[in-house]
C-alpha cells in the first residue's frame, strides 16, 4: 500500500506541475488541457530524461530526474505567474471538471490496481520479456540501454513506454517489481482521464452543455477501456448451453463449441476471456488452424497485464489525438508561418507523434494520417472554395512536423533493427466477414449509424464539392485497389486465372463497400469542416473514417 500510495501521489504531483502549461498548450481546447496534463508531463520528462542520457550529458538517476522535474516547475511558477488570472478564473468555472478528471484517474487507477492484485506475479506469458525491458531501462546510466538478454548488444526495440515507466519508478522510489504491476494500473487510469478529457472536448466543441459533456465523458472511459467485442454474446449463448453442434460448427471460433452450458453469466473453463481475442482463424478439413490472428483490446490487455508496447502506447496515442484536435481548432489561418506563430504549439504535435514511434511503432503512422487528415480538414475550413489552396496549406504544416518528428527520436532509427524484410500480399487464407464483425461490429454499428445522421449533407451541393467528392473516393480508393490488383497479378502467376478471379471477388466483396464508407465519410467530414460550427463532427467523422480504412 506505500507503494501504490507514493506512485499515485508522484503522478499527482507530476499532475500539478503541468497544469499551468498545458494551460498555455491546448488553449483551444475547452478543457484547457487540464484532463491531459498527467500523460503530456510524463510524456516530456521521459523524452528529457532520455535525451540527456543519450548525449551523456547527465547520467540517469534520480537526481537527474528530480533536477528535470525542478527545471520543469521552475517554467510552471513562472507560467502561472503569466496567466494567473485567467488560470483562476477558469478553475472557478470548471472546478466540476477538474475535480472529475482527477476522480476518473482515481478510481482507474484503484480499481486496476485490486485486479492486479490478485494476479501479481510477474511470470507468466510474456511479462518476463516486459520486465526485462523495464529493469534495463531502469538499470541503464546512458542511453540506449543494454540489453539484458544479449550482452553487448543495446536493445532493438521501441521501449520508450518502458522508459517511461522506469522514470516513474525511479522517481518515486518504488522498485520495478512492484512498480511494473502499479505501471499496469497506471495505464487505464491514464488512458481514462484522457478519454474523459477527449470526449469532453468533442461534446462541448459540438455546442453540448458542461453537464451534458460531463456525463458523456465520464462514459467514455467504460465504453473504451472496459467494453470488448461481440464475442461476449457468444460466451453467454454458450454458457447457457444453447446452440447445436451445426450452429456452432458454423461459428467456427476455436474453443466454442456445443455442450451441456454451465447456467449463470460467465463460463467456466479456464482462461475462457482468452479465447475472445483470438476469434479470427481458418481451420484446415482436419481441424488444424492454419492461421492465428490475434485481435487484442484493451481490457484484455489490462487483464492480462502484459506491459507490451501497444498497451503503453494507448494512453499517449489518446492525447496525441487529442493534440490534433488541439491544432485543429486553433483559429488563425494555416500556412507555412502558422507554425511560426505556434512554435510550441507544433513542437508538442510532433514530440508526439515522434513518441509514439517509439512506443509503438504502428502508432506512428496512424497517427499521422489522422493528424494529415485533420490539417486537411482544417485548410479546407481555411479555404473553402479552394481544394488546392486547402491541400497546400495542409502540406506546407504536416511536413515539417513529420520531419520534426523524426528528427526528435532520430537516433531510434539508427538503432533500430527489425525482423520484417518485406512485405507480400496474404493469399492462401482471408478473414470471415462474420468474424470481422464480431471483432469490429461493436465499433462499425455505431459507425454507421453516425454516417447515416450526416448523409443529408451530401443532398446540399455546393461548387466546391465535386472534386472534394473525388479526392476523397481517390484516397480511399486508390490504395485498395493496388491491394487488390497486386494480390490477382500474384495469384494470376502462381495459381492460374481461375484462383485468381475467385481471390479478387472475395476481397472486393468484403473490401469494396469499405472503401467506399471511408470515401463518404471523408466527404462528409471535409464538408463540416467548411463551417466552423461542426468542427467536432468534422472531427469524429476523420476518426471513424481512419479507423475504416
Amino acid at each position: 500500500m506505500a507503494d501504490a500510495l507514493l506512485w499515485f501521489l508522484t503522478i499527482e504531483l507530476l499532475g500539478v506541475l503541468a497544469l499551468p502549461w498545458a494551460f498555455h498548450l491546448f488553449r483551444f481546447l475547452p478543457d484547457r488541457g487540464i484532463t491531459l496534463a498527467k500523460p503530456a508531463i510524463l510524456l516530456l520528462l521521459s523524452y528529457l530524461v532520455w535525451v540527456t542520457g543519450l548525449v551523456r550529458l547527465l547520467p540517469n538517476t534520480q537526481l537527474t530526474i528530480w533536477a528535470i522535474v525542478l527545471c520543469l516547475g521552475v517554467t510552471s511558477v513562472w507560467l502561472t505567474v503569466r496567466q494567473r488570472d485567467e488560470l483562476r478564473d477558469f478553475l472557478e468555472r470548471r472546478w466540476t471538471l477538474l475535480l472529475a478528471g482527477e476522480l476518473v484517474f482515481l478510481l482507474m487507477f484503484v480499481a486496476w490496481a485490486m485486479v492486479v492484485s490478485g494476479s501479481p506475479g510477474i511470470t507468466h506469458t510474456e511479462k518476463p520479456m516486459d520486465f526485462m525491458l523495464l529493469n534495463a531501462a531502469h538499470q541503464a546510466r546512458y542511453f540506449p540501454a543494454e540489453d539484458a538478454w544479449l550482452s553487448g548488444h543495446s536493445i532493438s526495440y521501441y521501449y520508450f513506454g518502458h522508459i517511461i515507466m522506469a522514470t516513474l519508478s525511479k522517481m518515486s522510489g518504488v522498485v520495478t517489481s512492484a512498480g511494473y504491476n502499479l505501471a499496469v494500473a497506471t495505464l487505464p487510469a491514464l488512458a481514462g482521464a484522457v478519454c474523459f478529457g477527449l470526449l469532453y472536448n468533442l461534446v462541448r466543441l459540438a455546442g453540448g452543455g458542461s453537464r451534458w459533456a460531463l456525463g458523456v465523458g465520464a462514459a467514455a472511459p467504460a465504453l473504451i477501456l472496459l467494453a470488448g467485442n461481440l464475442a461476449g454474446g457468444l460466451e453467454f449463448l454458450r454458457a447457457q448451453g444453447w446452440g447445436g453442434a451445426g450452429f456452432w460448427g458454423w461459428v467456427a471460433v476455436d474453443g466454442l463449441q456445443a455442450g451441456p452450458g454451465e447456467g449463470g453469466f460467465f463460463p467456466g473453463d479456464f482462461w475462457w476471456w482468452f479465447r475472445d481475442t483470438r476469434i479470427i482463424g481458418t481451420s484446415s478439413t482436419d481441424g488444424a488452424l492454419l492461421d492465428y490472428t490475434i485481435t487484442e483490446f484493451p481490457a484484455f490487455s489490462f487483464l492480462l497485464g502484459d506491459l507490451h508496447a501497444h498497451v503503453l502506447a494507448i494512453p499517449f496515442l489518446l492525447l496525441a489525438l487529442a493534440s490534433a484536435l488541439n491544432a485543429y481548432c486553433t483559429g488563425d489561418r494555416l500556412d507555412l508561418a502558422w507554425l511560426r506563430r505556434n512554435p510550441a504549439l507544433a513542437t508538442w504535435v510532433a514530440l508526439c507523434g515522434g513518441a509514439l514511434a517509439f512506443i509503438n511503432f504502428w502508432d506512428f503512422p496512424t497517427f499521422m494520417a489522422v493528424l494529415a487528415a485533420a490539417l486537411l480538414l482544417k485548410g479546407c475550413r481555411d479555404h473553402p472554395d479552394s481544394l488546392l489552396r486547402a491541400a497546400n496549406a495542409a502540406a506546407s504544416v504536416f511536413l515539417p512536423l513529420f520531419l520534426l518528428s523524426i528528427v526528435l527520436f532520430g537516433p531510434v532509427y539508427f538503432t533500430f533493427s527489425g525482423q520484417t524484410s518485406g512485405a507480400l500480399p496474404l493469399r492462401e487464407i482471408a478473414t470471415r466477414p462474420f468474424h470481422l464483425f464480431l471483432v469490429l461490429g461493436l465499433f462499425i454499428l455505431p459507425s454507421l449509424a453516425l454516417l447515416a445522421r450526416y448523409l443529408p449533407a451530401i443532398r446540399r451541393r455546393e461548387p466546391a464539392d465535386m472534386p472534394l467528392a473525388v479526392v476523397a473516393m481517390l484516397i480511399a480508393m486508390v490504395p485498395l485497389a493496388l491491394w487488390v490488383a497486386t494480390a490477382f497479378l500474384f495469384t494470376l502467376a502462381t495459381d492460374g486465372a481461375g484462383s485468381a478471379l475467385d481471390d479478387l471477388g472475395r476481397r472486393l466483396l468484403l473490401a469494396g463497400p469499405g472503401g467506399i464508407l471511408v470515401g463518404i465519410s471523408a466527404y462528409i467530414a471535409a464538408k463540416l469542416a467548411r463551417r466552423e460550427e461542426d468542427a467536432a463532427s468534422s472531427f469524429v467523422l476523420l476518426l471513424m473514417c481512419v479507423g475504416l480504412f
